[in-house]
């Protein structure tokens, strides 16, 4: 196994921008096992396709098909399936980046769209697998102080557990309703 770290900073003042450290191979020692299950849910194409969500069209989500699963405003778990472009969302990237889906999700617990940005986020990846489709299982855990934090876990059409992740994020401000496009 590796531990490795990354940082991108300023050239004017040397200040750190971004910082990313990740750990990297394993080994096989034949005691793998999974001790959580995906959710019944109805197959993607049976789920409402999400509208985009961002006022411009530049968000990663509005190139990813979202689809609802039947989540209503106030509920801790939210449910979505979504794709990418082949098998890209059951990779290593393609789940990093839907893992950034739950503050998502806590706009439907919190019945509000809202502004606002990461504090942090960890991904681990959990299993393999080709899947057209993955399953984001959101919990809304918390907000506090304007600061929203979650878990999410991803599996694959199979339900097989592909990925969990936290992540904790500011809201800048309350937009409106949910739904509207200036979530």
């Amino acid at each position: 196994m590796t531990q490795a770290s990354a940082e991108i900073t300023d050239a004017a003042d040397g200040r750190v921008i971004l910082r990313a450290l990740v750990s990297l191979g394993g080994r096989q020692l034949g005691i793998d096992q999974t001790w959580v299950a995906a959710p019944e849910v109805p197959p993607p194409l049976e789920c409402e396709r999400r509208d985009n969500t961002s006022l411009v069209g530049h968000s990663f989500t509005d190139h990813a098909d979202v689809r609802l699963v039947g989540q209503q405003p106030g509920d801790r778990h939210v449910r979505y399936w979504s794709r990418l472009s082949g098998t890209l969302a059951s990779t290593g990237p393609g789940l990093t980046a839907l893992a950034d889906l739950l503050p998502s999700g806590m706009r439907v617990s919190l019945d509000a769209g809202f502004r606002g940005s990461s504090l942090d986020n960890t991904v681990r990846i959990a299993g393999e697998a080709d899947s057209e489709w993955v399953l984001l299982d959101i919990e809304s855990d918390a907000v506090h102080n304007a600061v929203g934090q979650g878990i999410v876990r991803i599996f694959a059409e199979s339900g097989e557990l592909l990925a969990t992740g936290n992540q904790s994020f500011a809201i800048t401000r309350i937009t409106g309703p949910l739904g509207s496009l200036a979530e």
